[in-house]
C-alpha cells in the first residue's frame, strides 16, 4: 500500500492533478453555456420565437407548450391536426404556415404529426412527399406508430430471434406517450454526452500513456527493475493509477455539464418518451433513462481506454507513441460508429465495437432498430458493445501486467 500512495502521489502531483481537474470542470461548463446559451426555438421555421434566445427562449417555448404537456393522447393529437392545417395558407403554389397561440401550444404534437406522415410515406414508397395529410390524421396516431414500427421491424431484423426481441421492446414503450415542455434542448443535450466524452476520453488518454512509456524514457525503469520486487511492487499501481484518474476526470467535467443542465432546465422535461424527440426508436426510455446509460457507457469507455493506454505505455518507449496509439483508437471509434449508424453496415458497427472505448459512443445505436444475433441468441447492440468493451478492458489489464512484470 505504501508503494501505491507513493507512485499515486508521484504521478498526481499538485499542480498536475488540479490542472486535469481544472480542464474537465471549465470544459463541462463551456459545453453546458453552449446547449443553453445558444439555444433558440421555433416551429417550422415560421420565427414565432425569433426575438429569444437561451434561457429566455427555452423557458417561453415550455411555458407555451406545457399546456398540453403530460400523456399525448389521441384526442390532444387529434386537435394539433385539425389546428395546424387551419393554419396553413395556399399561395401560389406554396403553402405558408400562420402561427397563432393554440398552434403555440401544440406545437409538440403538430410535429410529431408531420415527422409520423413524413416517416410513413417514406416507408411505403409514397412519393408525394408536399402534401398534408388527412384532417383525421391525428386520431389514428397510435394506430400508425403500430403500422410504422412493425413494417420497420420487419425489414431490419434478419431472423425470428431478433423479430421476436424487437417487438417485445417496442411493446414495453409506455403509450401514449409523454412530454413535459424543454425536452428538445434536453434532446440535444444528451446527444452531446457523447461528444464531450471524446474530448474527455482523449484527456484520460493523454494522462495514461505516461504512465510506464514516461519511466522508460527518463531512465526510472531501468532502476525500478534492478530493486528489490522490482516492476511487480509497482504492478497494481500502474494498473490502476490511470483507471482511478480517468474516473475523476470523467466524474468531474461529465458532472459538471450536467449539473449546470439539471439546474437551468425543466426537470420533469426528463420524464419525456424518447419517442418524441425525433428519432425512430424501439427503446422503451425516457430521456432521464437515456441519461443514466450514456453516463454508464461514458464511464466504461474511460475505464476501457485507460486500460488499453496504460498497455500501449507498457510496449511504447516514448509517451507521444502511445498518445498518438490512444488518440488514433479513440477517433477511429467515433467515426466507425458514426458511419456503422448512417450506412446501417454490420462490417463498421463490428469493427467499432472492437476498438478501445468504442463503447462511450454506444448512444448511437439508440435509434431505429439495433440488434444482433451471437450465435442464434439476438441481443441489443449496445449490450453486446457493452460486453465487448468489458472484455476488452480485462484482456488490456492482463496483457499490461504480463508484459511490465515481464520486462
Amino acid at each position: 500500500m505504501d508503494i501505491f500512495v507513493s507512485e499515486l502521489k508521484r504521478q498526481m502531483r499538485a499542480k498536475r492533478f488540479i490542472l486535469y481537474i481544472l480542464i474537465a470542470i471549465i470544459l463541462g461548463g463551456l459545453w453546458a453555456w453552449f446547449i443553453i446559451g445558444g439555444r433558440t426555438e421555433g416551429f417550422m421555421m415560421t420565427g414565432c420565437y425569433k426575438e429569444l434566445k437561451g434561457m429566455e427562449a427555452i423557458e417561453t417555448a415550455a411555458k407555451d407548450r406545457n399546456i398540453y404537456a403530460g400523456e399525448m393522447t389521441v384526442d390532444n393529437f387529434q386537435r394539433s391536426c385539425e389546428v395546424f392545417l387551419d393554419s396553413i395558407k395556399e399561395k401560389d403554389g406554396e403553402s405558408d404556415i400562420i402561427m397563432n397561440d393554440e398552434l403555440l401550444k401544440l406545437a409538440v404534437y403538430a410535429d410529431t404529426l408531420i415527422m409520423q406522415d413524413y416517416r410513413l410515406k417514406k416507408m411505403f414508397g409514397d412519393d408525394n412527399l408536399d402534401s398534408w395529410f388527412p384532417r383525421d390524421f391525428g386520431s389514428h396516431f397510435y394506430e400508425n406508430e403500430e403500422l410504422y414500427y412493425q413494417k420497420l421491424i420487419d425489414i431490419t431484423t434478419k431472423n425470428q430471434a431478433e423479430k421476436e426481441l424487437a417487438l417485445k421492446m417496442w411493446n414495453e414503450v409506455e403509450k401514449p406517450y409523454t412530454y413535459y415542455g424543454g425536452f428538445e434542448v434536453w434532446s440535444d443535450g444528451i446527444e452531446h454526452i457523447q461528444i464531450f466524452g471524446f474530448v474527455l476520453l482523449i484527456i484520460v488518454g493523454f494522462f495514461s500513456s505516461g504512465i510506464i512509456a514516461k519511466d522508460k524514457e527518463c531512465g526510472l525503469d531501468e532502476i525500478i527493475s534492478t530493486t528489490s520486487g522490482g516492476r511487480r511492487k509497482l504492478l497494481f499501481a500502474k494498473l490502476f493509477i490511470p483507471i482511478i484518474m480517468g474516473l475523476l476526470i470523467y466524474t468531474v467535467g461529465m458532472g459538471t455539464y450536467i449539473g449546470i443542465l439539471k439546474h437551468f432546465l425543466p426537470a420533469n422535461a426528463l420524464k419525456t418518451s424518447i419517442q418524441v424527440c425525433g428519432g425512430a426508436t424501439i427503446l422503451p426510455y425516457s430521456l432521464g433513462d437515456l441519461i443514466g446509460k450514456m453516463i454508464l457507457f461514458g464511464t466504461i469507455g474511460v475505464i476501457t481506454i485507460a486500460a488499453f493506454t496504460t498497455f500501449v505505455s507498457s510496449k511504447a518507449n516514448k509517451a507521444s507513441t502511445a498518445m498518438s496509439i490512444a488518440v488514433l483508437m479513440i477517433i477511429s471509434g467515433f467515426l466507425l460508429c458514426l458511419k456503422g449508424v448512417s450506412d446501417n453496415s454490420s462490417i463498421m458497427k463490428t469493427i467499432s465495437c472492437i476498438l478501445p472505448g468504442s463503447v462511450s459512443f454506444a448512444g448511437l445505436w439508440f435509434g431505429m432498430v439495433q440488434i444482433v444475433s451471437i450465435f442464434g441468441k439476438a441481443m441489443l447492440f449496445f449490450k453486446f458493445h457493452l460486453f465487448i468493451s468489458i472484455l476488452i478492458f480485462f484482456i488490456s489489464l492482463m496483457m499490461t501486467s504480463w508484459n511490465y512484470v515481464r520486462r
